[in-house]
């Protein structure tokens, strides 16, 4: 016993400076310090104890994690000698009570890697069995993994760029997807939080975040059925012992306490870090500031593993919503009449009318109205349910007089989100002011498209920009033409028309706007802007709104608090590279500060390559503007 007993003195002796360590050990004590320090500065052992930067410039380290249970030396969470050492320590102790307590089953992948990386046997470290884990990972039978991606929605704020999630993928081919495990990061909000709040406080740190599982079925029901987002699965080609891996991984951090940002430590960092955990694979975008879903799902497009891709298969998931408007549009103009008729008047499918129509246009008109009932019962008050389920039933039951078979329409798949343009957009260009002379202008959009540049993973004609900043610089004078906080606009462009899916549309502004055209950074007011309206698909291609709506802002040099105001507008996708938007509005000043406002503006853009743009603007305000940029998106 003298050489072990000496060799765990040098080991303490050696560590005191790192931590206060356990006063025995039994982990083979021929392992040399040297290899406990090596190991424990790798990239593999800091990823495991979530380890980032800290201090200033980032000189120290400290995990991410606040949880205390999940660290086993006392200072372990700024420590990782101290607490690769304790782990190790604490690996070899004889179970006691509950197995699943035990070091081994408390942090199976510390455990994996650590037995590989030192050589550890069977005889040097007894194995434990961990009936929680290895229930909970299906026990060595998940196939593969997958990251499941929701598009944007923006009913809620904390969905506006796209959701991310981890899905097992069982070997059990019996079994329905919606049955295995998915993982989800989040932030944990109490009920009743105000958007404001959640919004400030989602940016600031102020909410905890965590991982958390539950069936697949939740999240696409949540998803697909109740919010109306489509679904988009990557799956990944790992090796087996990569899938247990990271699961091994997942298990460790599940329940642990994060502190979430909204813009980068959010749902899809996280959940990229846990496939980091595998050496080769880069997951999150090279981005400190903000990390979008969208960015993680390009990432992982260009990823390659061994010299494979590393996403081996894409599929669709449509929506509820989709399939409901995808299977609409497939109907001739007198069978969507019919649909319509038979919502205000269900007896009309007793009739003669419905029943001389042929057997196919009588599946694809029931099989519409009963994709119509599913997709109005999913957000319907309680008031309305019982009627829909009613309508529904009704429905369903002249379904079954037919004989089996039915519409199956093929549905068009939409350009998937690994195709599309990266988030952020720099635009540089010159401009010519009718009162101003020429200049310069310079725009800096840190996320996420406009009504000219919104991709198939973004609400069609919609608007979604935050943190944008224009300038413009005339001679030595640099004008703020404004900073747009936040500026959303919803186009209900893909609606039935049918009672309960109208045209209804709507557009929300947060930021700071000059005063006056010619305005400096020093006379910018504080604006907050909303307007509803209805649009309409002229064509396929052309959408036409009309809104009504009011600002309210911080009175400065005369241009009042309040101000009404009427807006038309038509957006065109041109052809595939080319679109167009004109725009008129007639602002009112409530407070008769001054006098009624004519503004109109026209933009068009032509999308030199998919990180490439072209654009020219013409702006009649109180002044003539004309505008070329150059944009480049990352």
């Amino acid at each position: 016993m003298t050489k072990p007993i000496f060799s765990l003195c040098l080991l303490l002796l050696s560590l005191s400076s790192f931590a206060v360590m356990p006063e025995t050990a039994s982990v083979n004590p021929y392992i040399h310090l040297a290899t406990i320090q090596k190991l424990s500065k790798t990239d593999t052992w800091k990823k495991l104890l979530v380890y980032e930067p800290s201090g200033l410039l980032g000189a120290e380290i400290e995990s991410a994690i606040q949880t205390k249970e999940f660290f086993l030396a006392p200072d372990g969470r700024t420590n990782p000698a101290a607490e690769l050492l304790a782990t190790l320590q604490a690996f070899s102790q004889p179970v006691s009570g509950d197995p699943d307590s035990h070091a081994q089953c408390r942090f199976p992948a510390r455990y994996q890697w650590l037995k590989s990386e030192l050589g550890l046997t069977d005889e040097s470290v007894t194995p434990v069995h961990c009936p929680e884990f290895s229930e909970w990972s299906e026990y060595g039978d998940a196939k593969s993994l997958s990251i499941i991606f929701a598009s944007g929605y923006l009913g809620n704020p904390a969905s506006y760029y796209g959701h991310t999630l981890l899905k097992l993928n069982s070997k059990d081919q019996d079994r329905t997807q919606l049955l295995d495990t998915s993982v989800n990061f989040g932030a944990i909000v109490e009920d009743g939080e105000d958007p404001v709040s959640y919004i400030f406080k989602g940016l600031f740190g102020g909410y905890k975040g965590g991982f958390s599982h539950a069936e697949y079925y939740f999240h696409n029901q949540n998803y697909g059925e109740l919010e109306l987002r489509d679904l988009w699965e990557y799956e990944l080609d790992l090796t087996p012992e990569q899938v247990d891996f990271v699961l091994a991984h997942t298990w460790e951090v599940m329940g642990k306490e994060y502190q979430y940002f909204f813009l980068n430590k959010n749902c899809s960092f996280r959940l990229g870090e846990l496939l980091e955990i595998i050496d080769g694979v880069k997951a999150n975008p090279d981005n400190d500031f903000w990390v979008i879903p969208q960015s993680q799902i390009l990432e992982l497009d260009k990823a390659t593993l061994n010299g494979n891709p590393l996403v081996k298969a894409i599929t669709f998931q449509p929506s509820r919503q989709f399939r409901l408007y995808s299977r609409f549009r497939t109907l001739q103009d007198r069978h969507k009449s019919m649909v319509a008729e038979a919502i205000a008047n269900p007896h009309i499918l007793d009739t003669d009318i419905f029943q001389s129509e042929r057997m196919d246009d009588r599946f694809s008109i029931l099989d519409t109205l009963l994709d119509y009932y599913q997709f109005l019962g999913q957000t319907a008050s309680e008031d309305d349910k019982h009627a829909i389920e009613q309508a529904y039933h009704n429905v369903l039951a002249h379904r079954y007089t037919l004989p089996p078979g039915g519409s199956n329409p093929t549905y068009e798949k939409p350009v998937s989100p690994d195709e599309g343009r990266e988030p952020s957009l720099i635009q540089l260009g010159l401009r010519y002011d009718d009162e101003l002379g020429g200049g310069m202008t310079v725009n800096i959009r840190p996320a996420y498209y406009d009504s000219l540049d919104g991709g198939a993973e973004h609400a069609e004609f919609g608007e979604l920009i935050m943190g944008q900043v224009e300038l413009s610089m005339f001679d030595d004078k640099v004008i703020v033409d404004g900073v747009d906080f936040v500026s959303i606009q919803s186009l209900a462009t893909e609606a039935t028309g049918l009672p309960g899916d109208g045209y209804d549309s709507w557009r929300l502004k947060a930021g700071l706007q000059p005063a006056q055209p010619d305005c400096s950074a020093t006379c910018l007011t504080l604006q907050l802007e909303g307007d509803r309206g209805y649009t309409a698909m002229a064509t396929d291609h052309l959408a036409l709104s009309g809104f009504v709506g009011a600002a309210v802002r911080d009175n400065k040099q005369g241009a009042g608090n309040l101000e009404g105001r009427i807006t038309v507008n038509a957006v065109a996708n041109i052809s595939e590279r080319i679109n167009a938007l004109f725009e008129y509005q007639h602002k009112k000043q409530i407070d008769g500060s001054r006098s009624d406002l004519n503004s109109f503006r026209f933009d068009t853009r032509y999308q030199i390559s998919k990180n490439r743009e072209l654009r020219f603007s013409y702006e009649h305000d109180e002044s003539d503007e004309f505008t070329v940029l150059f944009g480049h998106y990352w």
